[in-house]
């Protein structure tokens, strides 16, 4: 970040946080704490950290810079050309890696597939199924069913319960039943 845009962004940033003191030498101190920054960089983060909190500090706008920078590089995967020796695939790498960082994503890859029949996947939209399909309910344990015991009668996928309301650690002998019977 140079001198211009260090003024522009202490300016940026007072705007964000009218109650932060700023002085004619704080543009001159932020252009040397945040030298190694991007304008554009900067000023997002600015933004970010003024959401959450009333003061900016240099050091807060680096490290917000930081976290988007990384963020960045999420998703990316990064494709060698066919025939790529081991040096070349490396500076291609970090080469893609540094523009990606920067905020500059490479272009797309075209694709390699083969384009789907579209129409002869659509054909049978609309029509009836050929065959129809029954559900059927099948009953795989004691749970699937009501409890059919006069002083428990829990609901299916519920656990008995004993005449006091406390929990069973199995099922009565008349649901066991009624699960065989189904």
């Amino acid at each position: 970040m140079n001198r211009d845009e260090a003024v522009a962004l202490a300016r940026y940033v007072h705007a964000l946080c009218p109650q932060q003191r700023f002085d004619e030498y704080t543009p001159d101190v932020w252009g040397d704490v945040l030298v190694d920054i991007a304008f554009e960089d900067g000023k997002q983060a600015a933004v970010e950290i003024a959401r959450r909190q009333p003061w900016i500090a240099p050091a807060e706008i680096i490290t917000e810079v930081r976290r988007a920078r990384t963020g960045r590089l999420d998703y990316f995967q990064y494709e060698p050309a066919p025939g790529e020796t081991g040096v070349e695939f490396t500076r291609n790498l970090r080469a893609q890696i540094a523009a990606t960082v920067d905020g500059h994503r490479p272009a797309a890859l075209p694709y390699a597939g083969v384009p789907r029949p579209v129409l002869e996947l659509t054909a049978g939209v609309g029509h009836d199924v050929p065959e129809p399909w029954e559900t059927t309910t099948r009953i795989r344990s004691a749970l699937d069913i009501a409890c059919p015991n006069g002083a428990c009668r829990a609901a299916a996928h519920k656990p008995c319960r004993t005449p006091s309301g406390k929990r069973l650690a199995g099922y009565h002998g008349s649901r066991t039943d009624a699960a065989q019977a189904a």
